[in-house]
């Protein structure tokens, strides 16, 4: 299951965000977020896997958020919704390590497969590296019985 933080300043979308992910059982919304301060607390909190994130929203940006956890060890992929953001937001956007970017009106389905498709990206990744430490860990097997 992947956790997955929430944030956006319109309550009404927050609420579907959540209505309609809560209904994934391989996502855990374990934080939700009305403006970039109670997002970035959230994050440095449940350390979660994905963020979708407004980009325009109080006290910090969505884009002041992304750069203040890019340096972080564990960084969150992060889904970016905006309903219009200015020239200047979205030259700092594009320069950040982002998964996705949607505009609103969000098609929700086409939402859920993007984090969908982060789950499956990492477990592959898990997957790649558990079958590399089994290769390496049957090599050492297979000199230790050569020495033999």
């Amino acid at each position: 299951m992947k956790k997955v933080v929430i944030a956006d300043d319109n309550q009404i979308l927050l609420e579907q965000l959540e209505k309609n992910l809560k209904e994934c059982k391989e996502i855990e919304i374990v934080g939700i977020a009305h403006n970039g301060e109670e997002e970035l607390k959230c994050i440095k909190e449940f350390s979660p896997d994905v963020v979708v994130t407004d980009i325009e929203m109080p006290k910090m940006t969505g884009v002041d958020v992304i750069e203040a956890v890019k340096d972080f060890e564990q960084v969150p992929e992060f889904i970016v919704i905006t309903g219009g953001a200015s020239a200047e937001i979205m030259q700092r956007l594009y320069k950040l390590p982002i998964k996705q970017l949607f505009y609103k009106p969000l098609d929700m389905k086409r939402l859920e497969c993007e984090i969908l498709m982060s789950i499956e990206k990492e477990e592959s990744k898990q997957l790649e590296k558990s079958l590399k430490e089994e290769k390496s860990l049957l090599e050492k097997f297979k000199n230790f019985f050569k020495k033999i």
